[in-house]
C-alpha cells in the first residue's frame, strides 16, 4: 500500500504530465519552433542568467532570513548549498525529493531544527503563492478569456486558504499549536506527546514569523524582489525571440506557468510548466509556435543553471566527507 501511494503519485504525475505535453505539441508547427529558436539572441539570454542569478540569491538571503531567529550566527554561504541542492533534486527526481532533503540533508550545516525548517520553507510557498496571485490578477485581466476557468478559480481559491492561513498563524499562534497538540493527543500514542509538542512547538515558531511587523516587510519586500528577477528571465527569453507582444504577457507567462508547478507533474514539472507558460502568450496575442519556443526557452533557462549548480554543490560538498573517510582507512591501515 506504501509503494502504491509513493509510485502511485509519481506514475499519476508523469501522465498529467504528458497530457500537457501532447496538448501542447498537438498546438504548434515543430518546424517553426525550432526556426524561432535557432534565432536567439544571445545578450537578451545572458541578460536572462543574471536575473535568474539575482534571483536565486534574494531567495537564498530570504530564506537566510527566516533561519537566522533561532541560529543568529548562521551564514549565508550555509543557507545557499542546501536551497540549490534542493532545486536541483526537485528538478530532477520526483515525489519533492529536494524539499525533504533541504529539511533533513543538512541540519549539521544549518543548525536548527527539521520542524522549523519545514516551518520555513511552507511560509516561503505561502508567500510565494499570495504575490504570484497578484501578478496572475493584475495581468489576466488584460486577456480575451483564454485561460481556463476551472485554473483560475482553482488559483484563486488556493490564494484565499493561503491568506488564511498566514492570518490565523500570525495572529493566533498559541491557539493553533494548541489545537494541533489536541489533535494529535487523540490520534497518536501518549508515549510521543513530549515529541510531538516539541515539534508543533518549533513549526509554529517558525509560521510566526510574520509577527514582527519589520521582519514581515523584509520578507514580504525581498519576495517581491525576487519574483520581479523572475519576471525579468521570462522577459529576456521574450526579447531573445524577437516575439512582438505587450509587455504584461511575459509576466502572465511567469504567474501561469509557476502556478501551474502546484498541479502533480512530472520532475522539473516539464508539460505542465510549459503549456500554461505558452498561454501566457497566447492571452496576449503571440502565435502558438512562438509561444511554445518562448515556454521551451524560458523553463530552459530556469531549469539548466539552476540544476547544474546545485548538483555541482552536492558533488562537492560529499568530497571532504569522502576524502576524511579515505584519511580514515589509511590510518586504520597504518596502525594494523
Amino acid at each position: 500500500m506504501t509503494w502504491f501511494r509513493r509510485w502511485g503519485r509519481a506514475l499519476g504525475g508523469l501522465a498529467i504530465a504528458a497530457l500537457f505535453v501532447v496538448l501542447l505539441a498537438g498546438r504548434v508547427d515543430r518546424q517553426q519552433v525550432s526556426l524561432i529558436l535557432a534565432g536567439a539572441s544571445w545578450p537578451a539570454l545572458v541578460l536572462a542568467v543574471i536575473a535568474l542569478a539575482g534571483d536565486m540569491t534574494a531567495r537564498i538571503t530570504r530564506w537566510w532570513w527566516m533561519l537566522r531567529p533561532v541560529q543568529p550566527e548562521l551564514t549565508w554561504a550555509s543557507c545557499a548549498r542546501p536551497f540549490l541542492a534542493g532545486l536541483a533534486l526537485n528538478n530532477t527526481v520526483p515525489l519533492r525529493a529536494g524539499d525533504v532533503v533541504r529539511i533533513f540533508g543538512f541540519q549539521r550545516s544549518l543548525r536548527a531544527p527539521a520542524a522549523h525548517i519545514a516551518g520555513t520553507l511552507l511560509l516561503e510557498r505561502m508567500l510565494d503563492l499570495l504575490i504570484l496571485l497578484a501578478v496572475l490578477f493584475a495581468t489576466v485581466l488584460g486577456t480575451s478569456g483564454v485561460f481556463p476557468q476551472p485554473f483560475l478559480l482553482l488559483a484563486y481559491a488556493a490564494g484565499a486558504v493561503c491568506l488564511v492561513v498566514l492570518l490565523a498563524i500570525t495572529l493566533l499562534p498559541d491557539r493553533l499549536t494548541t489545537m494541533a497538540e489536541a489533535v494529535a493527543g487523540r490520534l497518536l500514542p501518549v508515549r510521543w506527546g513530549s515529541k510531538v509538542s516539541q515539534i508543533l512547538a518549533q513549526l509554529a515558531e517558525s509560521m510566526s514569523l510574520l509577527r514582527s511587523p519589520r521582519r514581515a516587510a523584509s520578507l514580504v519586500g525581498i519576495s517581491v524582489v525576487a519574483w520581479m528577477l523572475e519576471g525579468a528571465v521570462f522577459a529576456s527569453a521574450l526579447w531573445s525571440l524577437h516575439i512582438a507582444v505587450p509587455w504584461p504577457a511575459a509576466w502572465l507567462a511567469l504567474a501561469a506557468a509557476t502556478l501551474a508547478t502546484l498541479l502533480p507533474s512530472s520532475p522539473g514539472y516539464v508539460g505542465t510548466f510549459d503549456y500554461f507558460a505558452s498561454l501566457g502568450l497566447t492571452a496576449y496575442g503571440a502565435g502558438r509556435s512562438a509561444a511554445a519556443a518562448f515556454a521551451v526557452l524560458a523553463h530552459l533557462i530556469l531549469w539548466l543553471p539552476v540544476t547544474v549548480a546545485g548538483f555541482s554543490i552536492l558533488f562537492w560538498s560529499r568530497r571532504p566527507a569522502a576524502a576524511a573517510a579515505v584519511a580514515g582507512a589509511k590510518a586504520s591501515g597504518a596502525t594494523s
